[in-house]
């Protein structure tokens, strides 16, 4: 089964200092059908202003990723971590029993652009735990650059749950085929800048498609494309 999301389908939200579009439903955007989908509960796409940010705040029981597109945040926390994250760099950040933290952007010109995203974690209780890493372009060129991996691999994010998080960079006429790691999972696939096919699906920048029983896909590019693809247990 297959459901495409359109750019301008997604909810809204502008409280001038964070301009933000969600997938699913966040904060005031309540949409009874767009839940989640599986393990995946928020794929949020914000815009920062300069010189404002995230207050202080709190989380547990979540796996939270942040993919870096634009710009630079500065990240503290209640662990002890105060980091730069800057465009291309990943964040992994395991909620746990209780964390706080911050993110802001203090350059007074540049906005800053990121995916959030939220994943429920595989099991309840775990420390909190922080890691981050740049993830060079060069490294996805037509073909998918693993981010962040259920399994602890040397280069890869670790994350509390049995997901997958892909992104590729393909040239115009460059196809991909993604293998799921397990049959029973879920796909979920955003263009981040282009258009790709996948089948008879035609997707333009920021849609999103969601696949279920299927063990493989082929993504055709009738133009230069960036996409982020996460594979996640769908219970």
């Amino acid at each position: 089964m297959r459901h495409v999301e359109r750019a301008n389908e997604r909810g809204k939200s502008d409280l001038g200092w964070l301009s933000s579009c969600f997938t699913y439903s966040f904060a005031d955007y309540m949409n009874p059908k767009r839940m989640g989908f599986g393990v995946l509960r928020v794929v949020n796409d914000d815009a920062v202003a300069p010189q404002s940010g995230f207050p202080l705040h709190h989380h547990e029981e979540m796996e939270i990723v942040t993919v870096m597109l634009e710009g630079t945040l500065t990240h503290e926390d209640s662990i002890g971590n105060k980091k730069e994250l800057k465009a291309g760099e990943v964040q992994v950040m395991t909620a746990g029993t209780g964390v706080n933290h911050s993110e802001w952007n203090h350059d007074p010109m540049e906005t800053v652009r990121l995916f959030q995203i939220w994943i429920f974690p595989n099991k309840r209780g775990p420390p909190p735990y922080y890691e981050q890493k740049k993830f060079d372009e060069k490294d996805r060129q037509n073909e998918f650059q693993v981010l962040v991996s259920g399994d602890k691999k040397d280069g890869v994010l670790f994350i509390r749950q049995d997901a997958v998080f892909a992104r590729a960079s393909l040239k115009k006429g460059k196809n991909i085929a993604y293998q799921l790691a397990d049959s029973t999972h879920g796909l979920f696939l955003m263009v981040v800048e282009g258009k790709v096919n996948i089948g008879a699906d035609r997707l333009a920048e920021r849609d999103t498609i969601e696949i279920t029983g299927e063990s493989h896909i082929e993504v055709e590019t009738p133009e230069d494309a960036d996409i982020l693809l996460i594979e996640v247990p769908m219970q």
